[in-house]
């Protein structure tokens, strides 16, 4: 009061308004900082001023023309017509089919080696022909029109119930849904759980997750204005770390997420630990399960005598509330199916989506799509159907016994040792000399001395892994050969591998900011959807 004594009544105002537009703009950059981290919030900060703007621009737009170049670097598709719009005349079938026939061996000869991370699960030529002439003669078939397509309704429930039955839901209120997808299905389960975060008033309700936990989980939080808060693993184990779960629980939480697996190191949560930790303090939250990866393998592996310690994953577990699990992958259908399951026909249904009022008339879906191809859900039956208990049994034991022998081949192995305890399909592999550069090793399976090995590069920390499938059958001893030639070759050429550009980006990415990061990868995203340019005289083929 001293101090604004004898001023008069507007620079009161005046400075009462800026003294308050300071403090409040501090408490959000303090807020920005705790949000999105200091290198985040400098880098926004920055991007408005001229001089960097303009560097940062001159910068991307090369990014963008790198991107472009490894998006459209395929020898192969070069070589053909590009067609920007539809043509005058329709061409004939069987000059289309040509051009199909050829396209589509050139792709499975990409796969069909077995050298491939998961991808593609099963692989058998005879399998896809079974699961495509079925899809072919449901093809026009939409589930949101069941009185037209009953049967497909039908096989619908069915894939659902028998998914359900072995994840252990066995209760009437167990129920469940196919969604196009393993994002989907983790989308549509977040989209419950928010809904019945808003029911108990929870403005922005918060998902709690470990940092191994698939994207799909960020972009739900994006989507649906939730908030993700990932908790750190555990280093030795590679587990969420259980401590930072409990520590992370708020009144605005309404999920807590465990992997089983987790896509990167392949490790399974510890969901017993995290229901325990539920059920002793009377929480109010869901727990989800992500079976995405591991869906089709897990439950199988379980009923195996000679693995009896596998973790408890699905509804045996009395605090889990959901659980997402992909059929188009270890259930061997085609892309892209999946199946969302739930311990309640209340959360099922606040996924739900209506439109009572509108003018075309009661408008109501299960999932985010409307149309839906009763096709690939027909395909999914067929193949459930005829895998069967024993077939998906024997298949998996195939898997298994592939995945031993990478991992015990990996401990042979100077400088690599596997990530924790992976118990199902996924491998995790580090390096543990700092001369040998794992995403070199990457590089090198995948280009020299005829290793045509395709693995994923992974970050946060630096690590390669593979996804075991049915194709990798018998494949584990070259496997484990090959990895031992690549790192030999790594460490006596540094310097060749280091220019590499696959082993370049993934050690700058480490500490660029996110955001930069993230416009790299839209650039690539629209650099897919462009189409290359060539001279009608350096292509082959009418269509």
């Amino acid at each position: 009061n001293r101090k604004l004594k004898g001023d008069e009544p507007w620079k009161i105002v005046l400075k009462t308004i800026v003294a308050s537009s300071a403090v409040y703009g501090t408490g959000c950059l303090i807020s920005e900082i705790r949000e999105n981290g200091i290198g985040e919030t400098v880098l926004a900060i920055a991007k408005n001023t001229p001089i960097i703007k303009d560097i940062l621009e001159k910068e991307m737009a090369k990014v963008k023309a790198e991107a472009e170049d490894m998006a459209l670097t395929s020898k192969e598709v070069l070589e053909y017509k590009v067609n920007s719009e539809l043509p005058s005349k329709g061409i004939s079938r069987e000059e289309l089919m040509k051009d199909l026939i050829k396209w589509e061996e050139i792709e499975r000869s990409k796969y069909s080696r077995g050298q491939t991370s998961g991808t593609v699960y099963h692989g058998d030529r005879s399998m896809a022909d079974f699961a495509g002439d079925v899809m072919k003669m449901f093809c026009l078939a939409n589930p949101l029109h069941p009185s037209t397509f009953p049967f497909v309704q039908k096989m619908e429930a069915e894939v659902v119930a028998m998914t359900l039955k072995m994840f252990q839901g066995t209760t009437k209120e167990h129920c469940g849904l196919t969604t196009s997808g393993g994002t989907e299905s983790i989308l549509m389960a977040m989209k419950a759980y928010r809904e019945k975060g808003y029911a108990k008033g929870i403005r922005r309700p918060e998902i709690i997750a470990c940092v191994t936990v698939h994207a799909a989980f960020d972009k739900a939080a994006d989507y649906f204005g939730m908030k993700l808060v990932h908790v750190p693993f555990d280093p030795k184990s590679y587990q969420a770390d259980i401590c930072a779960i409990k520590n992370a629980v708020t009144s605005s939480t309404v999920v807590i997420v465990c992997s089983a697996p987790c896509y990167a190191q392949g490790i399974i949560d510890p969901v017993e630990e995290v229901a325990s930790f539920i059920e002793e303090n009377d929480l109010d939250v869901g727990l989800h399960v992500d079976c995405c990866l591991g869906g089709f393998l897990a439950p199988f592996v379980r009923m195996m005598d000679e693995r009896k310690g596998l973790p408890k994953f699905d509804f045996s577990v009395k605090q889990v509330t959901s659980i997402s699990a992909d059929t188009h992958k270890y259930g061997y259908s085609p892309k892209g199916t999946s199946v969302l399951m739930y311990a309640s026909r209340a959360l099922r249904r606040m996924q739900y989506f209506t439109a009572p009022k509108w003018t075309g008339g009661i408008y109501a879906t299960p999932s985010a799509a409307g149309s839906r191809p009763g096709g690939v859900i027909a395909a999914t039956w067929a193949v459930m159907m005829h895998m069967g208990l024993e077939g998906y049994m024997d298949a998996s034991r195939e898997i298994m016994q592939t995945a031993d022998t990478i991992k015990k081949g990996i401990a042979s192995i100077d400088g690599l040792e596997v990530m924790g305890n992976p118990q199902l399909s996924v491998v995790g592999i580090r390096s543990t000399n700092p001369d040998l550069n794992i995403y070199a090793v990457a590089y090198s399976m995948g280009h020299d001395k005829g290793r045509e090995w395709e693995l994923n590069s992974l970050q946060n920390p630096s690590c390669i892994h593979i996804c075991c499938t049915y194709m990798h059958k018998g494949l584990g001893p070259k496997f484990v050969d090959d990895l031992r030639g690549a790192v030999k070759d790594v460490l006596e050429n540094k310097e060749y591998y280091a220019k590499k550009s696959s082993v370049a980006i993934y050690g700058t990415t480490k500490s660029a900011p996110g955001s930069l990061v993230g416009e790299t990868s839209k650039a690539f995203i629209d650099a897919l959807f462009k189409l290359p340019k060539r001279k009608p005289e350096e292509t082959k083929s009418s269509s």
